[in-house]
């Protein structure tokens, strides 16, 4: 992180397989999202961030994210690491908005350093994140 002190962190694991938030489709005339595991996706890890939250506030101040996602893997897949859909950003995009939704910060504008990876998953699919503040 640099020359900064961390003041306090939240880490919580969310099960599941992670769902990337991609682009909106119209479908009769309104707008929804393309995939339909994303709103059961968010809901997951908007309950698991108001749990690890608990009685504290949102972070309100400037923030890092720690995000590791852990995939599943399939059968006949030899390659080491996940570099394949679904893409790392969306899959940021589906926490961030989760998180929001959760009260853990007052807005996904205060997050100024973000690392986040994909691996596979050794027996189930779940996401490690981690939120601490910086001064």
């Amino acid at each position: 992180m640099g020359d900064t002190d961390i003041l306090e962190t939240l880490e919580f694991t969310v099960d599941g397989i992670p769902v990337p938030q991609g682009s909106k489709s119209l479908f009769r005339g309104r707008m929804v999202d393309a995939n339909r595991n994303l709103k059961p996706w968010r809901a997951t890890v908007t309950r698991a961030a108001k749990d690890a939250i608990a009685e504290r506030p949102g972070f309100d101040d400037a923030v890092y994210v720690l995000l590791d996602f852990y995939m599943p893997r399939g059968k006949t897949v030899r390659r080491s690491r996940p570099s394949v859909k679904p893409d790392l950003d969306k899959l940021i995009r589906s926490i961030f908005d989760a998180l929001t939704d959760a009260g853990a910060w007052t807005d996904d504008g205060l997050v100024v350093s973000v690392h986040a990876q994909q691996w596979y998953a050794g027996d189930k699919p779940h996401v490690r994140i981690k939120i601490g503040t910086l001064v």
